[in-house]
């Protein structure tokens, strides 16, 4: 039988997600969600308790959040499309914090880069490779189907999931904007985050299903060529 597809998705801090197409694989991914998302929170926090001002602690755990993105690409020594997208968040993050002092903006800046990344995820549908594939291609440990009918599959189940993931991103970019901007920074950032993991994990399920679903149906497209082979076979036999 062919090898199935792979299928995944990734995104990092509210952009850090990997979906995969089994259960046991999601520990690492949840992992590094937490990795991405529980020091900036920490810092953040620990920042105000000890009298900081949001500002301080706002800039200072965006910048903690763009150094793992850094270090991760370092680790790795290449800067793919996915690499890169993070790094650009990152970069648009940092930009945001240096140009205004008002905590609350810097807040709504940085959660609009997310928004900027869902436009992201959603060009990438039309324009090179679904980002979606770029992280899945990434994670593949086997051989994959290299057919023109498997690479032709794969492509149209990305295509899916990054647009799935491109319009979570932006509704839930303007879900966060809307919190931001009707309560205080402390209780806003505590939500924001909150919502965003949970955005994070709505998608991730989707594309768990999703991606399920595709190797189901990938594996039901061969079976009647299987079984007219195995036919064959014995009767020749």
């Amino acid at each position: 039988r062919r090898q199935a597809p792979a299928f995944g998705c990734h995104s990092g801090s509210p952009h850090s997600v990997v979906a995969v197409s089994d259960a046991q694989s999601m520990r690492p991914i949840i992992r590094g969600i937490l990795l991405d998302i529980a020091p900036p929170l920490a810092a953040y926090y620990g920042l105000r308790a000890a009298g900081f001002s949001e500002y301080v602690a706002l800039l200072t755990a965006t910048v903690l959040a763009g150094s793992k993105v850094a270090y991760d690409a370092i680790r790795t020594r290449r800067l793919d499309p996915f690499a890169g997208y993070l790094m650009l968040n990152f970069g648009l993050s940092l930009a945001v914090g240096l140009s205004t002092s008002d905590a609350r903006l810097l807040l709504a800046g940085t959660t609009l880069v997310g928004g900027i990344g869902g436009l992201v995820f959603l060009g990438s549908c039309v324009i090179g490779t679904p980002l979606t594939q770029v992280v899945a291609e990434r994670l593949q440990g086997g051989p994959q189907d290299t057919s023109v009918a498997a690479i032709t599959y794969r492509r149209r189940v990305h295509i899916l999931l990054s647009a799935m993931w491109g319009a979570g991103l932006i509704v839930g970019t303007g879900v966060q904007l809307a919190i931001i901007f009707a309560t205080s920074v402390d209780i806003a950032n505590a939500l924001a985050s909150a919502f965003s993991l949970a955005t994070t994990g709505v998608l991730m399920t989707a594309t768990f299903i999703v991606g399920k679903r595709a190797r189901a149906t990938w594996d039901e497209r061969d079976e009647p060529a299987l079984e007219t082979a195995e036919q064959i076979t014995d009767h020749k036999g």
